[in-house]
């Protein structure tokens, strides 16, 4: 009978879970329809640094910088975080992101000596000044949102016959470069995807950067293994989520090859144009998507069925939108469009397999119990997971800002 009862209990509880996992879909997404946010305040995205050569003697760089002006501020060293909460200066960017725009803007005028020294404009081998000519700082977001802080500037003069390379400090974090055109309706003429610390190419400024097929090959690949690891925590835990299932190696290629072909295919249809959704819909869901995959682990015990394929398949469409989101400023070049992308793509797969298959590794080599793996590592693992998970949504949604 106490069995008979439990039995009924456990499958009460996990209707539940499914009923509520639901309802905070939907809640999700009432939320947004009804103008909530989602930016990670204390979350370290890439700067973008987007330029133009100008001609006209002497010949200049017009640029424009997007960034986390309140990271630069509070004197935060970024290189080799995630997340502003991690860092000791933690208090001084939250003092700073309670700052007016007109406050803010004041701010980094004042500062601007010191934040033109940290950028690297090289012409020739020779440093080339920089000029502030604006700031302006982004309005109207929610307390939780991380606003951007677009800083215009010249780098002057350039020896037109000499090539220029940008990047900047590594404790202002990584660093998006771009190369614009003159014709707006065009792509970028370059584009790269900076580490912190990491120089551009070499870019001539007479003509475009020729890009090789290698270099992107090589840039492409380096993008996706990054927004992995260390920058895709959310991805690690939806594919650990995934590994937690089943110490079957057959289940865990069904569910990696599932997942690999959604999301690449929601990320060819992104990037190409066809499928847009708003980040402030795919953003949570993703979060949520973690959460319920962890729970589902705990309730189906490690027996692989079509739902729960079905499952993968869908929440791998969903991922694949969150990672095309990070091409939208590196950009995919229109001539090698496929090459690109498939390289982002195989990045994303060295990433993804590089968390996956030491602990496959390891766990081939122990051998543990069914029981004591079920006890002592999956479940518990599954439950640190789906709390993160529904932390992460509620954050996002704006719900907790710690």
């Amino acid at each position: 009978m106490v069995l008979y009862m439990l039995a009924h209990t456990l499958s009460f509880v996990k209707i539940y879970t499914s009923f509520a996992l639901c309802c905070l879909a939907l809640c999700c997404l009432a939320l947004i329809a009804g103008g909530s946010s989602l930016s990670h305040a204390h979350e370290i995205r890439p700067s973008l640094m987007e330029f133009e050569v100008l001609q006209t003697p002497p010949a200049s760089l017009d640029v424009t910088l997007d960034m986390t002006a309140e990271i630069f501020l509070s004197g935060m060293d970024v290189g080799a975080l995630t997340d502003t909460d991690d860092s000791d200066k933690s208090d001084e960017y939250d003092q700073i992101r309670a700052m007016s725009a007109v406050d803010l803007a004041q701010q980094v005028r004042a500062n601007w000596p010191r934040l033109a020294a940290q950028i690297f404009v090289e012409n020739g081998g020779a440093r080339v000044p920089l000029s502030l000519r604006d700031v302006t700082v982004e309005t109207g977001l929610e307390e939780s949102q991380a606003r951007q802080t677009t800083i215009r500037f010249t780098a002057a003069p350039l020896k037109g016959d000499k090539d220029v390379i940008l990047y900047w400090a590594s404790a202002l974090g990584p660093l998006i470069v771009r190369q614009a055109s003159s014709d707006t309706s065009s792509e970028p003429l370059y584009a790269a995807y900076l580490a912190p610390g990491k120089k551009s190419d070499v870019i001539s400024l007479s003509s475009p950067v020729q890009v090789s097929m290698l270099d992107v090959v090589r840039r492409y690949v380096h993008s996706g293994f990054v927004h992995i690891i260390p920058r895709g925590l959310d991805h690690i835990l939806f594919v650990l989520g995934l590994f937690l299932f089943s110490l079957s190696g057959r289940v865990l290629l069904y569910q990696i090859s599932l997942f690999t072909l959604a999301h690449t295919i929601t990320l060819a249809l992104s990037s190409l144009g066809i499928v847009r959704i708003s980040g402030q819909i795919v953003e949570p869901l993703i979060a949520l998507s973690i959460a319920y995959v962890a729970v589902e682990t705990i309730w189906a015990k490690g027996r692989f069925s079509w739902q729960r394929g079905l499952l993968i398949t869908g929440f791998g469409l969903l991922h694949g939108l969150g990672f095309a989101s990070v091409l939208a400023d590196f950009g995919l070049p229109t001539a090698q469009f496929l090459p690109a992308l498939i390289s982002f793509n195989i990045g994303v797969e060295i990433g993804q397999l590089a968390i996956v298959a030491p602990l496959y590794l390891v766990f081939l080599w122990q051998r543990p119990s069914a029981r004591f793996y079920r006890r002592v590592i999956q479940i518990p693992a599954s439950i640190a997971i789906a709390a993160t998970g529904f932390y992460w949504t509620a954050e996002r949604l704006g719900w907790v800002d710690f």
